[in-house]
């Protein structure tokens, strides 16, 4: 999972690039080029907003990013260069970050440590980055505890949250409307029915057993003892670290003798003085059980990525984006203990002497495994036409919706803050998708034809989104339409909440009340095939963003039904409230030991 670490913890970004050069999208906007006529520093520059109710809007905020984007900056400190400046760190896609920013005449500085930047992209979080973050003046790259979602330990801890307020809020006398305050015309997403693998059947809300694997964490003492009761030698369970990707650290469990060398080692552990200091103990491990049947391609393990974009935290605009797909180059083996058969990254395919032969059958387009279960599975399943860009697209982002929300109270939200978050999901031979972990820093290289034609249009839009809607918030502006946004899908919008705050400025909104908030406003996508991966298709003005539609959409859904309940007190904590270094770790044994697991279906 995430590679989201805070200064000095150990760490496992991407694999590093191979990027291929020259991969860059058309200026959509040349904020960052210099102005002929630079602007006095100090003087307000006047943006006027793009919508007559926002003529309030344009601020000094907003002037003060004139003045960085528009007039080239102000001189540095640190010399006489002139800006806006850029920095990346490490090699998870640093050419194709470098040729956005240089294309909008920015410049890249190599002092990790200088304040004075536009944009900020690290592999690695580090506590300095966002202590000295300027909120409403810079981009940084990575929500500072997106491992409530990005960790293993992080997500299961917040969808057990979930689970737990949905369940009391259903149980509330007049419904989970009236106890939330809802609006029932509000629905999300996640929300309206969906087409389950081979029969229609509306769905209300989406329950964490149905798209999670059932998962036990070893280091609280009730969901240990628990899973080394229930296991038996029928059954095959992975063994994960928290904070770990690329497959490092992992193992399977399938059979008795494994399992109790486990559990003798992580008693050991548990008794050692070493793990109860700070940083010097062991990482903590999950055990999840493990998809035995899952749906082949020519007999391989397949899964999916897809992103989660969080283009903008105030206010919120998250997105869905298409990756592609990961297969192994062995044949699928249950029994067999060769992680490569098992584990479909890169990281781990290259271990196969044959992976420079095959490697561009490792990863297929989306448009790719769309055909090939047309052709192969469609008439046999009952599937639906495209089954790919309906059904699974819908599912994948009801799925992430679910997710967002249930980490949206507690998520570090500042103007400047953005995250591209790497979803995988495995189908099983039954055709149900299971979310199986959520990645920060996701993987960039482009070592495969597939891959140059997916990242680079990735990356891209996701500067545009954040770019685009940094500067809408700072002005005031409305989001929608965005004139950037091409493939990627708008999954929830928080900007009616963010209107609708008492007291919030016209330039950098205030922070979050206390006071539960108003009704959510997510706007729900329309699946669709994508065209060329990476192409730009230019937004018609005064109209919603263009989508393609799907080539022949299965049956339709039922009614949408009224939106799912949002856990009970999930008010926003104000920045004060917020310190990134005294953050206790997401699900606390205290918290999570009423509730070792979750039942699968």
């Amino acid at each position: 999972m995430g590679s989201g670490q805070e200064e000095g913890l150990p760490s496992q970004p991407g694999q590093p690039d191979q990027d291929a050069g020259g991969h860059c999208g058309p200026d959509l906007e040349e904020a960052g080029r210099a102005s002929a006529t630079p602007t006095t520093p100090g003087l307000p520059t006047s943006c006027p907003p793009a919508d007559p109710d926002d003529a309030e809007a344009a601020g000094p905020p907003a002037a003060l990013l004139e003045r960085l984007l528009l007039a080239g900056g102000k001189p540095s400190s640190h010399g006489t260069q002139h800006g806006p400046f850029f920095y990346i760190g490490g090699n998870n896609g640093a050419s194709i970050i470098s040729s956005y920013c240089k294309r909008k005449g920015w410049k890249r500085i190599e002092d990790s440590g200088r304040e004075d930047y536009m944009l900020k992209w690290c592999e690695v979080q580090s506590r300095g980055s966002y202590s000295s973050f300027r909120e409403g003046q810079q981009l940084l790259y990575q929500l500072p505890n997106s491992k409530l979602l990005t960790t293993k330990i992080g997500l299961l801890s917040t969808l057990r949250r979930r689970a737990r307020a949905i369940s009391k809020a259903s149980k509330t006398p007049g419904g989970p409307q009236a106890r939330l305050g809802k609006d029932a015309a509000v629905a999300t997403l996640e929300d309206l029915p969906w087409t389950s693998p081979a029969h229609l059947r509306p769905q209300r809300v989406l329950r964490m057993e149905e798209f999670f694997p059932e998962t036990y964490r070893l280091d609280v003492k009730d969901e240990r003892e628990a899973f080394f009761t229930l296991f038996d030698d029928t059954q095959m369970w992975i063994c994960k670290p928290t904070a770990s990707n690329q497959g490092k650290g992992i193992f399977l469990l399938q059979s008795q003798e494994e399992v109790a060398a486990l559990q003798a080692k992580t008693q050991s552990i548990q008794d050692d003085p070493v793990y109860k200091l700070p940083l010097r103990g062991p990482q903590a491990r999950v055990v999840q059980r493990y998809i035995q049947n899952p749906l082949l391609l020519d007999g391989r393990k397949f899964d999916v990525r897809s992103y989660l974009l969080i283009a903008c935290a105030t206010p919120y605009m998250v997105f869905f984006g298409h990756g592609y797909t990961r297969l192994t180059l062995s044949p699928y083996d249950p029994r067999s203990s060769d992680l490569s058969g098992h584990l479909t990254n890169q990281f781990m395919q290259k271990k196969n002497p044959l992976y420079m032969l095959l490697k561009e059958d490792t990863v297929w387009s989306m448009e790719h495994l769309n055909s090939h279960i047309n052709d192969t599975f469609r008439k046999a399943r009952g599937l639906p036409r495209d089954w790919v860009f309906t059904t699974l697209t819908k599912r994948m982002q009801q799925i992430m919706v679910h997710c967002f929300l249930a980490a949206k109270s507690k998520l570090e939200c500042k103007l400047g803050y953005f995250d591209l978050i790497g979803c995988d999901f495995l189908i099983d031979d039954n055709f149900k998708v299971w979310l199986l972990e959520m990645n920060s820093n996701p993987a960039l290289h482009t070592n495969c034809e597939v891959l140059k034609e997916v990242i680079p249009g990735v990356v891209m839009e996701t500067l545009d989104l954040a770019l685009e809607t940094f500067q809408k918030s700072l002005r005031g502006q409305k989001m929608l339409p965005l004139r950037t946004q091409r493939r990627f899908v708008l999954l929830h919008t928080g900007e009616a909440e963010q209107r609708l705050r008492p007291g919030a400025p016209s330039g950098l909104p205030s922070r979050p009340p206390r006071a539960p908030r108003q009704a959510e406003s997510s706007q729900p996508p329309t699946p669709h095939a994508p065209a060329r991966p990476g192409a730009h298709r230019p937004t018609p003005p005064h109209s919603a963003p263009w989508q393609p539609r799907p080539p022949s959409p299965g049956p339709g859904p039922d009614d949408a039904h009224h939106r799912e309940p949002q856990a009970p007190g999930t008010e926003q904590l104000g920045r004060g409230d917020r310190d990134l270094v005294q953050e206790p770790s997401p699900g606390t044994a205290q918290e999570e030991h009423k509730q070792p697991g979750n039942t699968r279906p």
